[in-house]
């Protein structure tokens, strides 16, 4: 499938996975750092790779992402390579100068039209891509499951997933008549046996707080405080939005370390590589 490369800068991660996700549903490719680049891999590779093979690039303009190197390194790439590049105005400021003399599409009053224009686009720019959307567009696109059912599901499988969970349950509730089928399509995602089982031993268990129980240390290993399951659930939560799907992972290994939520919390954030984000996730979690 013909896949664009979505650039952002990260403070404006919501509207940008936002936006990502919308064109998703309506049969894009689109590639994401947050929800394309495995913890095992390195960022600036998989992140030049990316923008390299894709047949174009969706650049979400804003203050933040014309003053980002990082951004500014992406259009370049696209440009050099003759890619498409699309401009998405999602905040005023100053339109960097190489992207001065394209049209951009301005989200900045009607989100929904800017991303019709923008997938008016790209079925005109890349015909296998106007296929997809057209099969998509055929589709059903919307659920009758209640929403504090997705809700929930969302929080579930943010435990095991990160913050891909959002786009696999609005992908999976379009197709799931039943809370069973839409847990059943979303385990389906989870590759760890004993994570899957644990996934779906909440629907036997509704009552319970949203999160996947860390694994115990081995036999002959000292037992480890715990810290409580609602505050791992929110930990894992705030810190996905920072460092994406491998803050299960660091949460799950550091709680058996720590000997409070507190010093968790300040174990966790040293992880976190921006001094402002760092100080984010502190001051969410109460332990600034």
């Amino acid at each position: 499938m013909t896949t664009y490369f979505l650039s952002y800068a990260r403070s404006d991660q919501g509207i940008a996975l936002r936006f990502a996700d919308d064109l998703m549903a309506a049969g894009c490719s689109v590639w994401v750092d947050q929800y394309d680049i495995r913890p095992s891999q390195h960022w600036d590779r998989a992140v030049e790779t990316a923008v390299r093979s894709c047949h174009g690039l969706i650049v979400m303009l804003s203050p933040a992402s014309s003053a980002s190197a990082n951004v500014a390194d992406e259009v370049s790439v696209a440009i050099d390579g003759g890619k498409d590049v699309i401009p998405i105005l999602i905040s005023k400021c100053a339109i960097p100068l190489r992207m001065t003399r394209m049209q951009f599409i301005d989200a900045t009053g009607d989100y929904d039209r800017a991303l019709r224009q923008c997938l008016a686009f790209i079925a005109k720019a890349t015909p296998r891509a106007a296929d997809q959307i057209a099969v998509a567009s055929e589709t059903r696109t919307t659920t009758t499951l209640p929403a504090d059912v997705l809700q929930k599901a969302e929080r579930r499988l943010t435990g095991v997933m990160g913050p891909i969970a959002a786009r696999l349950v609005k992908a999976a509730a379009r197709f799931a008549e039943t809370e069973q089928a839409l847990y059943g399509k979303l385990s389906e995602s989870i590759a760890d046996e004993a994570e899957r089982a644990s996934f779906l031993g909440w629907m036997a268990q509704p009552g319970q707080t949203s999160v996947v129980t860390p694994r115990r240390p081995a036999s002959n290993a000292p037992e480890a405080q715990e810290t409580p399951i609602g505050d791992l659930d929110k930990i894992t939560h705030a810190l996905a939005r920072q460092i994406g799907p491998i803050a299960t992972q660091l949460v799950s290994r550091e709680a058996k370390a720590a000997a409070s939520k507190e010093e968790l919390c300040r174990r966790l954030a040293e992880r976190i590589s921006d001094p402002a984000d760092r100080r984010t996730f502190l001051k969410d979690m109460g332990a600034a």
